[in-house]
């Protein structure tokens, strides 16, 4: 009888307190499966399949994705760090909630309608990703890079310190709130006068 590490197909099954730290998993398919404040920092995915999971209070600080796929996948009270996403297989459907996603790269990815709310995603990579319908409301961007990003119809109301260039990208019918909306204003090239009346 096989062991749950030996295991390839895991379905509707809670992990809790898991420690896979540094560990090279391959060729698993989880389904419906719930992760509870386990620790994976620093594995190393290797044809393995995520779909309509979810991770709760884990730590999946630098993992590694190999042929590795996302589907529906929710990360919640996390802490995500360092995840080179764009190595994920296509589609990738991930999102996140109250976790913090920082020095991760989700470059050329397309992530419409993707979940970022109430995050840390300091330095974070969005480079030529799709990004709409996407919500970051309550997120702290600092850093955070968008180039050649379309983030049509996005919502940043409530989000924070994001440095956003409105000539390299698209944001036809985004939301953003006041006052940091403000920013903008330093890409487009003019000089701002503070007269006092």
């Amino acid at each position: 009888m096989k062991t749950s590490e030996e295991e390839t197909a895991h379905h509707q099954k809670k992990f809790e307190n898991i420690t896979w730290e540094e560990k090279t998993i391959t060729g698993r398919y989880f389904d419906h499966c719930a992760f509870y404040k386990c620790s994976l920092k620093g594995s190393v995915f290797e044809d393995c399949n995520f779909e309509n999971c979810v991770f709760e209070e884990c730590d999946l600080s630098l993992i590694k994705l190999k042929e590795t796929a996302f589907s529906n996948t929710q990360i919640n009270g996390s802490k995500a760090i360092g995840i080179v996403w764009h190595a994920a297989s296509n589609p990738l459907s991930v999102n996140f909630k109250n976790s913090r996603i920082s020095y991760s790269s989700f470059y050329g990815k397309n992530l419409k309608k993707m979940q970022v709310v109430d995050c840390i995603a300091d330095e974070a990579d969005f480079t030529n990703c799709n990004l709409i319908k996407s919500n970051f409301a309550g997120t702290d961007l600092m850093n955070a890079i968008f180039i050649n990003t379309d983030m049509s119809q996005a919502n940043f109301v409530n989000a924070t310190n994001y440095s956003i260039n409105l000539q390299n990208n698209k944001t036809k019918k985004a939301k953003f709130s006041l006052p940091e909306a403000l920013s903008f204003l330093h890409s487009l090239d003019i000089i701002l006068v503070d007269q006092e009346l």
